[in-house]
Protein backbone atom coordinates (compact mmCIF):
# COMPACT_ATOMS: atom_id res chain seq x y z
CA UNK A 1 0.00 0.00 0.00
CA UNK A 2 1.48 3.49 -0.87
CA UNK A 3 2.19 5.66 1.94
CA UNK A 4 -0.12 8.59 0.74
CA UNK A 5 -3.36 6.10 0.82
CA UNK A 6 -2.34 4.62 4.41
CA UNK A 7 -2.18 8.37 5.61
CA UNK A 8 -6.02 9.18 4.36
CA UNK A 9 -7.01 5.22 5.49
CA UNK A 10 -5.78 5.90 9.63
CA UNK A 11 -6.36 9.79 9.03
CA UNK A 12 -9.24 10.77 12.00
CA UNK A 13 -10.08 14.32 10.79
CA UNK A 14 -11.25 16.67 13.35
CA UNK A 15 -14.62 18.65 12.83
CA UNK A 16 -14.27 21.87 11.56
CA UNK A 17 -11.73 20.51 10.02
CA UNK A 18 -10.72 19.01 6.19
CA UNK A 19 -7.71 16.89 4.94
CA UNK A 20 -6.57 17.68 1.77
CA UNK A 21 -3.64 16.17 -0.60
CA UNK A 22 -2.38 17.04 -3.98
CA UNK A 23 -1.46 14.40 -6.39
CA UNK A 24 -0.02 16.88 -8.58
CA UNK A 25 -1.59 18.36 -11.80
CA UNK A 26 -5.00 19.27 -10.91
CA UNK A 27 -5.90 16.11 -8.73
CA UNK A 28 -6.54 16.26 -5.31
CA UNK A 29 -8.04 14.28 -2.51
CA UNK A 30 -9.83 15.57 0.28
CA UNK A 31 -11.31 13.79 3.68
CA UNK A 32 -13.66 15.16 5.95
CA UNK A 33 -14.25 15.00 9.63
CA UNK A 34 -17.20 12.33 8.61
CA UNK A 35 -14.19 9.88 6.97
CA UNK A 36 -15.88 10.61 3.48
CA UNK A 37 -13.37 10.69 0.50
CA UNK A 38 -13.40 12.56 -2.59
CA UNK A 39 -10.75 12.62 -5.19
CA UNK A 40 -10.55 15.54 -8.32
CA UNK A 41 -9.49 14.83 -11.54
CA UNK A 42 -6.32 11.79 -10.25
CA UNK A 43 -4.18 11.45 -13.02
CA UNK A 44 -2.66 8.13 -11.70
CA UNK A 45 -0.88 7.28 -15.06
CA UNK A 46 1.70 8.16 -17.40
CA UNK A 47 -1.46 8.89 -20.46
CA UNK A 48 0.42 11.63 -20.86
CA UNK A 49 3.60 10.06 -22.11
CA UNK A 50 1.78 7.30 -23.61
CA UNK A 51 -0.44 9.71 -26.11
CA UNK A 52 2.13 12.45 -26.24
CA UNK A 53 5.48 11.56 -25.39
CA UNK A 54 5.03 14.08 -22.22
CA UNK A 55 6.97 12.54 -19.74
CA UNK A 56 5.90 12.86 -15.73
CA UNK A 57 9.13 15.75 -13.92
CA UNK A 58 10.81 13.68 -11.29
CA UNK A 59 8.60 16.21 -8.54
CA UNK A 60 5.43 14.74 -9.65
CA UNK A 61 5.49 10.84 -9.64
CA UNK A 62 2.35 8.52 -9.54
CA UNK A 63 1.94 8.51 -5.57
CA UNK A 64 -1.43 6.14 -5.79
CA UNK A 65 -1.86 3.18 -7.68
CA UNK A 66 -5.14 3.32 -9.45
CA UNK A 67 -5.95 -0.32 -7.84
CA UNK A 68 -5.56 1.29 -4.37
CA UNK A 69 -8.11 4.07 -4.60
CA UNK A 70 -10.68 4.04 -2.08
CA UNK A 71 -13.30 6.69 -2.36
CA UNK A 72 -16.91 7.88 -1.80
CA UNK A 73 -16.84 9.84 -5.08
CA UNK A 74 -14.70 11.05 -7.83
CA UNK A 75 -15.01 14.07 -10.00
CA UNK A 76 -13.89 14.61 -13.37
CA UNK A 77 -13.66 18.31 -14.73
CA UNK A 78 -13.53 17.72 -18.41
CA UNK A 79 -12.32 14.91 -20.84
CA UNK A 80 -8.32 15.85 -21.06
CA UNK A 81 -6.33 12.89 -20.63
CA UNK A 82 -4.29 14.36 -17.43
CA UNK A 83 -7.81 14.54 -15.92
CA UNK A 84 -10.26 11.90 -17.17
CA UNK A 85 -7.39 9.51 -17.19
CA UNK A 86 -8.23 6.94 -19.63
CA UNK A 87 -5.54 4.44 -17.70
CA UNK A 88 -6.08 4.87 -14.33
CA UNK A 89 -9.93 5.46 -14.08
CA UNK A 90 -11.51 2.16 -15.33
CA UNK A 91 -8.80 0.54 -12.84
CA UNK A 92 -10.16 2.80 -10.33
CA UNK A 93 -13.43 2.00 -10.80
CA UNK A 94 -12.87 -1.75 -10.27
CA UNK A 95 -11.24 -1.24 -7.28
CA UNK A 96 -13.06 0.82 -4.97
CA UNK A 97 -17.20 1.77 -4.68
CA UNK A 98 -16.80 5.48 -5.64
CA UNK A 99 -19.72 7.35 -7.57
CA UNK A 100 -18.00 8.83 -10.86
CA UNK A 101 -19.30 12.34 -11.51
CA UNK A 102 -18.49 15.04 -14.68
CA UNK A 103 -19.73 16.29 -17.80
CA UNK A 104 -21.63 14.69 -20.17
CA UNK A 105 -18.67 14.03 -22.30
CA UNK A 106 -16.57 12.12 -19.38
CA UNK A 107 -19.22 10.31 -18.15
CA UNK A 108 -20.14 9.42 -21.93
CA UNK A 109 -16.38 8.18 -22.01
CA UNK A 110 -16.52 6.55 -18.63
CA UNK A 111 -19.67 4.52 -19.91
CA UNK A 112 -17.78 3.34 -23.17
CA UNK A 113 -15.32 2.02 -21.11
CA UNK A 114 -17.98 -0.41 -19.27
CA UNK A 115 -18.54 1.71 -15.92
CA UNK A 116 -21.47 0.55 -14.14
CA UNK A 117 -24.45 3.08 -14.98
CA UNK A 118 -25.29 3.47 -11.39
CA UNK A 119 -22.11 4.63 -10.05
CA UNK A 120 -22.07 7.01 -12.87
CA UNK A 121 -23.95 10.96 -12.49
CA UNK A 122 -23.81 13.41 -15.12
CA UNK A 123 -23.92 17.29 -13.62
CA UNK A 124 -23.70 20.21 -16.01
CA UNK A 125 -22.06 23.66 -15.29
CA UNK A 126 -24.83 25.49 -13.17
CA UNK A 127 -26.31 22.28 -11.57
CA UNK A 128 -26.35 22.02 -8.14
CA UNK A 129 -26.41 17.76 -6.64
CA UNK A 130 -26.01 15.94 -3.26
CA UNK A 131 -23.82 12.85 -4.07
CA UNK A 132 -22.67 10.43 -1.26
CA UNK A 133 -24.02 12.63 0.99
CA UNK A 134 -22.30 15.40 -0.43
CA UNK A 135 -23.16 18.82 -2.18
CA UNK A 136 -21.55 20.29 -5.00
CA UNK A 137 -22.28 22.34 -7.97
CA UNK A 138 -20.99 22.80 -11.35
CA UNK A 139 -19.78 26.15 -12.27
CA UNK A 140 -18.22 28.12 -15.18
CA UNK A 141 -14.89 27.04 -16.67
CA UNK A 142 -13.69 29.19 -19.70
CA UNK A 143 -11.19 26.29 -20.96
CA UNK A 144 -9.95 27.08 -24.72
CA UNK A 145 -7.49 25.33 -26.40
CA UNK A 146 -4.05 27.51 -27.92
CA UNK A 147 -6.03 26.64 -31.38
CA UNK A 148 -8.98 28.36 -29.71
CA UNK A 149 -11.50 25.68 -29.98
CA UNK A 150 -13.64 25.61 -27.00
CA UNK A 151 -13.28 22.19 -24.44
CA UNK A 152 -16.86 20.86 -24.34
CA UNK A 153 -18.56 21.45 -21.11
CA UNK A 154 -16.04 21.79 -18.88
CA UNK A 155 -16.36 22.84 -15.53
CA UNK A 156 -15.40 23.42 -11.87
CA UNK A 157 -16.46 22.54 -8.74
CA UNK A 158 -18.16 23.81 -5.39
CA UNK A 159 -17.87 21.60 -2.97
CA UNK A 160 -19.30 21.86 0.89
CA UNK A 161 -17.27 19.13 2.63
CA UNK A 162 -18.76 19.28 6.45
CA UNK A 163 -19.16 22.79 6.10
CA UNK A 164 -15.49 23.66 4.73
CA UNK A 165 -16.53 25.00 0.87
CA UNK A 166 -13.62 24.08 -1.64
CA UNK A 167 -13.57 25.45 -5.30
CA UNK A 168 -11.48 23.69 -7.52
CA UNK A 169 -11.50 25.86 -10.80
CA UNK A 170 -10.82 23.07 -12.99
CA UNK A 171 -8.70 24.12 -16.10
CA UNK A 172 -9.99 27.75 -17.34
CA UNK A 173 -8.58 30.94 -18.30
CA UNK A 174 -9.15 34.13 -16.95
CA UNK A 175 -13.20 35.60 -17.26
CA UNK A 176 -15.35 37.50 -15.73
CA UNK A 177 -17.76 35.60 -14.40
CA UNK A 178 -15.13 33.17 -12.84
CA UNK A 179 -15.25 35.26 -9.91
CA UNK A 180 -18.97 34.41 -9.31
CA UNK A 181 -17.65 31.64 -6.77
CA UNK A 182 -17.13 34.54 -4.78
CA UNK A 183 -20.88 34.62 -3.76
CA UNK A 184 -20.30 31.15 -2.50
CA UNK A 185 -17.69 31.75 0.22
CA UNK A 186 -14.99 29.60 -0.39
CA UNK A 187 -12.84 28.44 2.16
CA UNK A 188 -10.23 27.04 -0.03
CA UNK A 189 -9.59 28.13 -3.57
CA UNK A 190 -7.67 25.38 -5.72
CA UNK A 191 -6.79 27.78 -8.80
CA UNK A 192 -4.71 26.55 -12.02
CA UNK A 193 -1.47 28.45 -12.66
CA UNK A 194 -0.13 27.08 -15.73
CA UNK A 195 -0.48 29.92 -18.20
CA UNK A 196 -1.14 27.30 -21.54
CA UNK A 197 -3.37 25.17 -23.22
CA UNK A 198 -6.39 27.23 -22.22
CA UNK A 199 -5.38 28.05 -18.67
CA UNK A 200 -4.44 30.95 -16.47
CA UNK A 201 -1.17 32.22 -15.97
CA UNK A 202 0.14 33.16 -12.52
CA UNK A 203 -0.53 36.53 -12.47
CA UNK A 204 -4.14 35.91 -14.17
CA UNK A 205 -4.92 33.67 -11.30
CA UNK A 206 -3.47 35.64 -8.50
CA UNK A 207 -6.33 38.78 -9.95
CA UNK A 208 -8.82 36.13 -9.86
CA UNK A 209 -7.86 34.69 -6.22
CA UNK A 210 -7.99 38.68 -5.07
CA UNK A 211 -11.78 38.83 -6.44
CA UNK A 212 -13.17 35.70 -4.78
CA UNK A 213 -10.98 36.57 -1.26
CA UNK A 214 -10.92 32.97 -0.08
CA UNK A 215 -9.07 32.62 3.21
CA UNK A 216 -6.56 29.67 1.47
CA UNK A 217 -5.43 29.10 -2.16
CA UNK A 218 -3.20 26.62 -3.41
CA UNK A 219 -1.69 27.00 -6.61
CA UNK A 220 -2.52 23.86 -8.95
CA UNK A 221 -1.73 22.46 -12.70
CA UNK A 222 2.31 23.16 -12.28
CA UNK A 223 5.10 20.79 -12.04
CA UNK A 224 3.62 18.07 -13.99
CA UNK A 225 5.10 17.55 -17.33
CA UNK A 226 8.12 20.16 -18.68
CA UNK A 227 5.60 21.23 -21.65
CA UNK A 228 2.96 22.76 -19.97
CA UNK A 229 4.07 24.30 -16.10
CA UNK A 230 4.96 27.64 -14.64
CA UNK A 231 6.52 28.69 -11.79
CA UNK A 232 3.90 28.54 -8.39
CA UNK A 233 6.64 31.76 -6.74
CA UNK A 234 5.43 33.82 -9.82
CA UNK A 235 1.66 33.44 -8.53
CA UNK A 236 2.82 33.84 -5.14
CA UNK A 237 4.47 37.20 -5.77
CA UNK A 238 1.54 38.34 -8.16
CA UNK A 239 -0.85 37.41 -5.45
CA UNK A 240 0.98 39.67 -2.91
CA UNK A 241 1.32 42.64 -5.39
CA UNK A 242 -2.85 42.60 -5.08
CA UNK A 243 -2.96 43.23 -1.87
CA UNK A 244 -5.30 39.88 -0.88
CA UNK A 245 -5.17 38.77 2.48
CA UNK A 246 -5.66 34.66 1.44
CA UNK A 247 -3.50 33.01 2.59
CA UNK A 248 -1.34 30.67 -0.39
CA UNK A 249 -0.06 26.97 -0.14
CA UNK A 250 2.61 25.39 -2.25
CA UNK A 251 2.15 21.74 -1.71
CA UNK A 252 4.74 19.30 -3.31
CA UNK A 253 3.01 16.07 -4.45
CA UNK A 254 2.07 14.25 -1.41
CA UNK A 255 1.77 17.39 0.77
CA UNK A 256 -0.92 16.86 3.57
CA UNK A 257 -2.85 20.18 4.72
CA UNK A 258 -5.75 20.46 7.09
CA UNK A 259 -7.89 23.57 6.18
CA UNK A 260 -10.72 24.87 8.63
CA UNK A 261 -13.62 26.96 8.60
CA UNK A 262 -12.51 30.11 10.94
CA UNK A 263 -13.47 32.80 8.61
CA UNK A 264 -15.43 35.70 9.90
CA UNK A 265 -17.93 37.10 7.39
Amino acid sequence: MSELVSTFKSLKVEPGKLAISWLGGAGFIFKTSTGKVVYIDPYLSDALDHYYSWKRLPGSPILILPEEVEADLVLITHAHEDHLDPEALPQMVEASNAIFCGPPSCVAAMRGWNFPEDRLVEIEKGEQKNIAGMSLRAVLAHHVSNAGAQTPDAVGFVLDLDGITVYHTGDTLYHEHLQDARDFRPDVLLVCINGGYGNMGPQEAAQLVAEIDPAVVMPMHWGLVAENTSDPLDFVKSLVETGCQARSVVMAPGDLYLAGYNRIY
